[in-house]
């Protein structure tokens, strides 16, 4: 449901509150944006994370300002946004990006437990690569000594609001003439060519990506 913070005054037709399609779009994206008030200011820090359910999983440094922060109980506002393309207008004044946008406010609870701790940061490691810490080839799972300094944080997905920008640019009838190419070029995140440590070398074969999840996979 709509809520004051999340309802939109430009452009409504673009904002939808489908828990589904937000999901969709915080389970693709790989990072996402929290934005918190502290005594100098505004900040805003971009971290890894994991939907579990109908919640996010945050992560950062225990002795860090943003977690410090967060673990107070400071009100929260975390954005993931995916770039799908640019749209360009025969008019400069109309291009734009094609995009889809999600906005979460709400408080974040620390993990307290230790071993919830790593095993909640092993799942975060998951969630980026799949398989990467099973099979083989497996890297070695957090310990409770290493969650010590890294916390994490659960954030409950409760309000918030998704925003898509599609389609070509909104020209006005007196820019039909403009001798512009107009439309949308589409931008797709590609995988590199893995490029292995010094000690790795030809050893161990490199995680795959898998365009259809947008995640890596651990190859078995």
């Amino acid at each position: 449901m709509p809520t004051p913070r999340t309802t939109a005054e430009r452009y409504p037709d673009r904002v939808t509150y489908d828990r589904d399609e937000v999901y969709a779009i915080l389970d693709e994206a790989l990072a996402v944006h929290v934005g918190f008030a502290t005594d100098d200011g505004p900040v805003v820090i971009p971290t890894l994370h994991m939907r579990e359910g109908d919640q996010l999983l945050l992560h950062g440094s225990a002795f860090g300002r943003f977690i410090t922060t967060a673990a107070a109980g400071a009100p929260l506002c975390v954005t993931a946004t995916l770039i799908d393309g640019v749209i360009l207008g025969r008019a400069s004044s109309h291009h734009s990006a094609a995009y889809r946008s999600v906005m979460i406010f709400g408080r974040a609870t620390p993990i307290e437990d230790e071993q919830e701790r790593a095993d909640a940061l092993a799942r975060v490691v998951e969630s980026v690569v799949p398989g990467r810490l099973s099979g083989p080839y497996a890297a070695r799972r957090p310990s409770v000594e290493e969650a010590h300094y890294t916390a994490c944080l659960t954030l409950p997905i409760e309000e918030f609001s998704m925003k898509v920008r599609a389609g070509f640019a909104r020209d006005e009838p007196k820019d039909d003439a403009v001798e512009a190419w107009a439309g949308w070029i589409p931008l797709t995140t590609t995988p590199g060519t893995p490029v292995p440590d010094t000690i790795t070398g030809t050893r161990f074969p490199a995680p795959a990506y898998d365009p259809a999840a947008h995640r890596f996979r651990q190859d078995r």
